[in-house]
């Protein structure tokens, strides 16, 4: 093959490299902002707006996420939840670090489930609790973890039912 045959080639293999990773680049970008614009917000309108001391009430900030009960005292990890879609007809994994205690977290979930429509499959209480949920064609498990100094992690997966 000629010298300036093979050169145009890795040119154009170069170029599509190049636009490979700007595809990927602006794609994953595209996602984090989604996410941080949906941890951002003015209200909520969750099925619940009381105050309790045992988990709290629906946080005004996760205003997307409508079909969730959100503790008021949880922040989002968004280093650690990645979500596709918005209000309720998202999917993924959404990571909160609540200054409620895992059985707190337990107790509100139980509790709140219920009232953004869900239905309980099963449940596991222990030092890591996992609660599993289902409605209409998507499954949500939530997951209840010690923090590590204080608090509790909670880890809420929604997926389509299959």
């Amino acid at each position: 093959m000629p010298i300036g045959m093979r050169e145009q080639e890795n040119m154009i293999r170069l170029r599509h490299g190049i636009y490979s990773v700007a595809l990927v680049a602006s794609l994953v970008l595209g996602g984090c902002e989604n996410l941080s614009h949906m941890a951002s917000g003015s209200s909520s309108t969750s099925a619940s707006n009381q105050d309790n001391s045992k988990g709290g009430s629906a946080m005004p900030s996760f205003n997307k996420f409508t079909d969730i009960p959100m503790p008021s005292n949880s922040t989002l990890d968004m280093d650690r939840s990645i979500i596709f879609g918005a209000s309720d007809a998202w999917t993924g994994r959404l990571v909160l670090n609540s200054r409620g205690t895992p059985a707190q977290m337990y107790d509100f979930y139980e509790r709140e489930m219920p009232n953004f429509g869900w239905s309980k499959v099963t449940v596991v209480r222990a030092d890591v609790s996992v609660l599993v949920y289902d409605r209409e064609s998507r499954v949500a498990t939530i997951k209840l973890t010690p923090g590590s100094f204080s608090g509790s992690t909670v880890d809420i997966t929604v997926s389509p039912k299959g």
